[in-house]
């Protein structure tokens, strides 16, 4: 039964592999991209600055002006410094044409250094019979600047389409849930309601003969416990309406119930207690809510596997809220698979159906807007499941 949910987390997981295997790709090809383009870069002031050389070693001063105006292009993001490093002209820098010339150089500098930490060292000039030195350091191509933040904006889009697609299946997800459990309580209470009604006929009939009235209370006391799963199924199938209730007569009505069936269930002595604030009163249905502890006690109870123990129900308030903790020392719950036992169709049992917990969080959360999660287990220790209210 649990292979189901199995499968829909490695979808999930999978989703999230699948994005991040895209994103990496992403950047590990715009990373491949853009240290090409900074080699041709390279390759290209490499090429202007030996092609400088020549000309100023050929001494066409015309052809040297035409090409020191070409390569002061807005283009290419170009320093040219001195033997110390001091910069002395450069071009295609945003907003220092109009600065002063000590500003303009101070931040000249800086760009000399940020092109440094991306790797792209300066390429030299010298020519020694004209006693020149100097060093061309050069930056990213507003392509190259465009293409480093496309991974950003790629991981914005994918992380964006993986949440809507997470949300989404999550929506279809928990819609399908309450549709099964909407359709399954309807057709449930359809299903009692006609041997209900067969049975109370048959009540009527045994009183107007002679029968052991001790045999007539109890088929009375069953019928009446049929009636309330009938009338639990129904209510759980559709808005069920919420009062302020006191918390005591419901939770020891519900520890009673399964107090008179653990040796029917366990088959050994289980002490079941309660610890209760007084005067506690909360907004609950309390014909679903007894039936989701009834669940929440009967599993702790069954967590025994036949051995000895004790399941304690503890309420009290805190603030605003109403917490109430059952606690057992059964076998507890392996760290692995707590994420799941809430889950509908998640069992360990032979012949379960795994809708006991699933059926105490649609209750407590869904119906009565609570929370119900387990808030520590350990193998062979136990298990407490808490129950907050607001």
């Amino acid at each position: 039964m649990r292979i189901p949910y199995r499968f829909i987390g490695s979808f999930k997981g999978l989703l999230f592999v699948l994005a991040v295997g895209v994103l990496l790709a992403t950047v590990f090809y715009t990373e491949r991209l853009v240290g090409e383009m900074r080699a041709n870069s390279r390759k290209l002031v490499t090429l202007k600055v030996e092609r400088l050389k020549q000309l100023f070693e050929w001494g066409d001063d015309e052809a040297l002006q035409e090409y020191l105006t070409e390569l002061a292009s807005k283009d290419f993001p170009l320093i040219v410094a001195d033997s110390t490093g001091v910069p002395v002209s450069w071009s295609g820098l945003p907003d220092l044409d109009s600065l002063s010339y000590g500003l303009a150089q101070l931040q000249a500098a800086d760009f000399q250094r940020e092109w440094l930490e991306q790797g792209n060292q300066p390429v030299l000039l010298e020519i020694p019979e004209h006693h020149m030195k100097f060093y061309y350091y050069y930056g990213d191509t507003p392509q190259i600047t465009k293409l480093k933040i496309l991974p950003w904006i790629e991981a914005v889009i994918i992380g964006g389409l993986v949440l809507i697609g997470y949300l989404g299946f999550v929506s279809i997800k928990k819609s399908e849930e309450r549709s099964v459990w909407v359709g399954m309580a309807r057709e449930t209470a359809h299903q009692l309601g006609t041997p209900l009604t067969s049975l109370y006929g048959w009540i009527e009939l045994l009183g107007e003969r002679p029968v052991d009235p001790g045999l007539k209370a109890e088929i009375e006391r069953d019928l009446e416990r049929l009636k309330m799963v009938a009338e639990r199924f129904n209510q759980i199938g559709s808005n069920a309406p919420l009062s302020e209730k006191p918390l005591a007569p419901v939770v020891e009505e519900a520890v009673a119930y399964i107090r008179r069936r653990i040796p029917q269930t366990v088959g050994a002595v289980v002490t079941l207690e309660t610890e209760l604030e007084e005067n506690i009163t909360v907004k609950i249905n309390p014909m679903l809510f007894g039936w989701a502890l009834e669940n929440l006690l009967k599993n702790a109870v069954e967590a025994m596997k036949g051995q000895e123990g004790r399941v304690i129900v503890k309420g009290c308030r805190r603030g605003e809220n109403v917490i109430l903790d059952v606690a057992d020392n059964g076998i507890g719950i392996p760290k692995r698979l707590r994420k799941d036992v809430f889950r509908p169709g998640y069992t360990t049992k032979m012949r379960g159906w795994g809708l006991g917990l699933s059926l105490v969080r649609r209750i407590v959360e869904d119906l009565h807007r609570g929370k119900v999660f387990i808030t520590e287990s350990a193998e062979g220790k136990g298990t407490t499941v808490r129950i907050v209210l607001g």
